[in-house]
């Protein structure tokens, strides 16, 4: 026996309830992934005007600092870091992290020297 929703009496196609649910999400990964890009660009951007024997490990240690700061507004903004669809500032923490210590293993390797 089927009962009748008041409150929803427009009853939505599951495909449909799907497809209302991913929207808002992509937008949401594609804002912070946004907002990482220009915070990293913000580093590079620093780092290109130093002199080229410390412009890379200038980048290593903004791009850290920008972990710091992700990490900041982590704590004080964001909802707990666990059991969450979308990215959050934790995961751009993680990505500043990562690409800070990816620039200084590709350092130590000697990537950049000529």
């Amino acid at each position: 026996m089927t009962t009748l929703h008041l409150k929803d009496w427009r009853r939505r196609p599951t495909w449909m309830q799907r497809r209302w649910f991913m929207g808002p999400a992509q937008n949401t990964n594609a804002a912070l992934l946004t907002d990482w890009l220009l915070s990293v660009s913000l580093c590079v951007c620093l780092a290109s005007i130093l002199p080229a024997s410390t412009a890379i490990w200038a980048l290593s240690g903004l791009l850290s600092v920008a972990g710091y700061v992700w990490l900041a507004f982590a704590i004080t903004q964001a909802g707990p870091p666990a059991a969450s669809p979308n990215l959050t500032a934790w995961d751009a923490a993680l990505l500043s992290f990562a690409a800070s210590f990816g620039v200084q293993i590709a350092a130590y390797l000697g990537a950049f020297s000529p």
